[in-house]
């Protein structure tokens, strides 16, 4: 994937997600040691009781992005305000682990150790925790949702690319936490194919796990409910999984 692809990406994520900046509570947290990249970002809420938390990890081929991008996020803009904690979360590049994309994956869910271990600390509910990532980050939540046993409740993947099948369909699990996938591209888009989101809902029908899966007029996906924009329908899938009524104002 190359830089001005990466480019179109992201001002189309914006498009799509943006609302403007919110900027963290906490910044540049270290969830681990062993990158310098090994950082994230952390929107809290100052409440009574812990609260729930949806962790993001960027896009990028695994090759550049930052977590810096998601002050811009609607869904953060959007919920945040209604008691959700956020995260969004760097990690190593492929010329920091010789190659190895495995490395980065197990990497980011140390992110995710790192915030159920500080939960109190941050005022964070362990048991309610969700994870989302575009593109590069959608293999990543998939991995550390299913590879890893993290107690992780859903999955929102966005533009599932390509790798799906080698890293992601050998990951899903009997009893892995359900996943929401959204995949915006046409089918002449080689590196966000929907063949790929198409395979991860076959795979999880398969195992059994709960699986929804929505893209646009031109993806050939199922498309979304009239009038629901991508981050409203993930959301209540969150909340749905933790076991929560969705506020609807």
């Amino acid at each position: 994937m190359n830089v001005p692809i990466l480019s179109l990406f992201a001002l189309l994520l914006c498009s799509v997600f943006s609302l403007g900046a919110l900027e963290p509570t906490h910044k540049d947290l270290r969830y681990s040691k062993h990158y310098d990249r090994s950082v994230l970002d952390l929107w809290t809420i100052d409440s009574e009781k812990p609260t729930p938390l949806v962790i993001y990890f960027h896009g990028g081929g695994f090759k550049v992005g930052d977590k810096s991008g998601f002050v811009r996020s609607g869904m953060l803009r959007r919920y945040h305000p209604k008691g959700i904690a956020f995260a969004s979360v760097n990690y190593p590049f492929l010329k920091h682990t010789d190659n190895d994309y495995f490395k980065i994956m197990d990497e980011a869910a140390e992110a995710v150790r790192y915030l159920q271990t500080n939960a109190k600390k941050y005022n964070l509910d362990k048991e309610k925790v969700s994870v989302a990532g575009a593109s590069a980050g959608a293999l990543i939540s998939c991995h550390v949702a299913h590879a890893h046993k993290l107690g992780i409740r859903s999955v929102f993947p966005i533009q599932q690319p390509m790798g799906t099948p080698i890293f992601t369909f050998p990951k899903l699990r009997k009893g892995g936490p359900p996943i929401i996938l959204f995949t915006y591209s046409g089918r002449k888009d080689r590196v966000h194919h929907p063949d790929n989101a198409a395979l991860v809902h076959k795979r999880c029908k398969e195992l059994g796990v709960g699986c929804e899966v929505y893209g646009s007029s031109q993806s050939g996906l199922p498309r979304l409910p009239a009038g629901k924009k991508p981050d409203e329908v993930a959301m209540k899938f969150f909340f749905k999984s933790w076991k929560l009524p969705f506020p609807n104002k």
